[in-house]
């Protein structure tokens, strides 16, 4: 290798002493060139689709995140993307927890405005995703908004072909209605899962209890029920058309809620989904917003 180098080298002395310069150059390889661009992390944008494989609480971005065309089969869509700045933006790890509020929240309003309406009322889960470690040390600081249909409360993601853009305006196509409440074998409740109201069912969604304030997540169960109990069972007796008095002498609907995960309070989602629950073996096949106490 080191003879063919040499051997090349005395090549190019010659041909250069021979020829000398080609015309309109003056034989400087270098002049009139620009340095070259920093390599970037490619930023994503509102609009793009995804798949992934797992549940919707554990969308993350990675090799498991994949874009696709949103005509075919997704899990998740890009609705909006912004940026870290300030001092949050000069840290030298990923934003988490407590960081995210402000992300949070921004994607909250931009996925209201999106859907048309609360997306805490469609079988949906917002995430905002900041970048992997990798990316932010690539000086990638945005942070992405993705909405997510789901089948369940437990996340199961419902892959999509078509946007989610207005489909809590008009008819509201991905808006929770009536639910069946799965429990175990002694009685816990371990899921609600939409079903349409025309068809047999025990529960009904009634609506979002909001925080009022900025506590941490009440990780002791019973400083989670002094918080919810109040607010679910206000929103619910109101859906039924009652006052809280009047609920209080049903003996047919009791009242359940499903609380947003530690993680998702912690970066701002402190709600609770309230739900109406039928005792025992009690079904219906239509709703029952404004049934007041009448019997089932």
């Amino acid at each position: 290798m080191k003879r063919w180098t040499v051997g090349l080298s005395m090549t190019l002395v010659l041909l250069v002493a021979g020829c000398g310069n080609p015309a309109g150059t003056d034989g400087d390889l270098f002049n009139g060139w620009s340095a070259l661009a920093a390599p970037t992390v490619p930023k994503p944008a509102a609009g793009e689709c995804w798949t992934f494989n797992g549940d919707a609480d554990k969308l993350a971005v990675g090799p498991d995140l994949v874009e696709v065309e949103c005509t075919v089969s997704h899990s998740s869509e890009t609705i909006h993307v912004g940026e870290f700045s300030g001092s949050l933006a000069q840290k030298a790890s990923v934003p988490a927890g407590a960081d995210l509020t402000d992300a949070f929240a921004a994607c909250q309003s931009e996925a209201n405005n999106f859907l048309g309406g609360d997306w805490h009322d469609g079988r949906l889960v917002l995430r905002v995703l900041p970048p992997s470690e990798k990316q932010w040390k690539g000086e990638a600081h945005y942070y992405r908004c993705d909405l997510v249909e789901v089948s369940d409360d437990t996340y199961t993601i419902a892959p999509r072909t078509t946007s989610l853009k207005d489909t809590l305006r008009g008819n509201r196509p991905v808006e929770i209605g009536c639910v069946k409440v799965e429990t175990d074998s002694s009685g816990g409740i371990e899921d609600f899962v939409p079903t349409k109201c025309d068809t047999l069912h025990n529960g009904e969604y009634t609506g979002t209890f909001y925080s009022p304030d900025a506590r941490p997540y009440p990780s002791d169960a019973n400083a989670r029920r002094a918080l919810l109990q109040p607010g679910c069972k206000t929103i619910v007796a109101r859906y039924l058309g009652l006052t809280d008095a009047q609920f209080d002498g049903n003996k047919q609907i009791s009242f359940a809620w499903s609380t947003a995960t530690p993680t998702r309070w912690s970066h701002g989602d402190r709600t609770a989904r309230c739900y109406l629950m039928l005792e025992g073996n009690l079904s219906v096949s239509r709703s029952l917003r404004a049934n007041g106490n009448v019997p089932i």
